[in-house]
């Protein structure tokens, strides 16, 4: 079982990094972090568009494990670095 000590930990981890850039929904600063992080699974999604079609590369954070994304938010926290936005 999961240490369940680690939902408050990370909760003010994230409300940390959060407070880099107060005007970042909180589904933005999600996407932003789990994009910024190598474990993150990279997918390629089909958008269909009436007759056409693109490609998008996009992410699959579901597999980063607890201690892995808190790791990262330790380091961001460390360098007080603001999270990247455009990918």
């Amino acid at each position: 079982m999961r240490d369940p000590a680690r939902i408050d930990r990370m909760l003010e981890k994230l409300r940390q990094v959060w407070e880099l850039d107060k005007d970042m929904r909180f589904g933005q600063l999600t996407y932003n972090l789990f994009w910024q992080m190598p474990q993150t699974k990279r997918v390629t999604v089909k958008i269909e568009g009436g007759r056409d079609a693109t490609f998008r590369e996009t992410i699959d954070p579901f597999h980063v494990e607890d201690d892995v994304f808190e790791a990262f938010l330790d380091r961001l926290i460390e360098a007080r670095t603001m999270i990247v936005t455009d990918h």
